[in-house]
């Protein structure tokens, strides 16, 4: 077996790889759908919208892409019902919030009936014992 040179002293039947082979290049060109990112990396969201009667579209106003009515539709349902259903979950907070604030409330006053009362019998103590010693102090003297 005789390799073939050419003028530069090359040998012909040899390839050189300069660049970096992309195993995965090949099956991105078989794809028949290719989903279209976009470069900046976000999408439009589609919140603004131009309905035209004449020619029974719905546009993007911001990106100008015509949109499925239906599923424009329906994405705006389930974002309703997603809300209704926060909402739903933090009335039932509120009330329960609410209704240990009442709890709190009756406590506290249950507490300072409690301290009252506490006090009035630390006054009637207090009054016994100066009265007691009173009565101690006449004996002696």
């Amino acid at each position: 077996m005789t390799d073939q040179t050419n003028d530069e002293g090359q040998i012909d039947n040899i390839l050189a790889f300069t660049k970096r082979f992309d195993s995965n290049a090949d099956i991105r060109e078989m794809r028949n759908f290719v989903e279209d990112k976009p470069k900046d990396g976000r999408r439009c969201r589609h919140d603004k919208v131009l309905v035209s009667e004449h020619e029974r579209k719905v546009t993007c106003r911001v990106c100008g892409a015509v949109l499925e009515a239906f599923d424009h539709l329906l994405a705006l349902a389930k974002g309703e019902t997603k809300i209704e259903w926060e909402l739903k979950t933090l009335r039932m907070e509120i009330t329960a919030h609410r209704e240990g604030l009442e709890k709190l409330k009756r406590e506290e006053v249950n507490t300072r009936a409690r301290i009252k009362t506490a006090q009035f019998k630390l006054n009637d103590l207090n009054m016994a014992i100066d009265a007691a010693e009173k009565v101690k102090a006449g004996k002696n003297g």
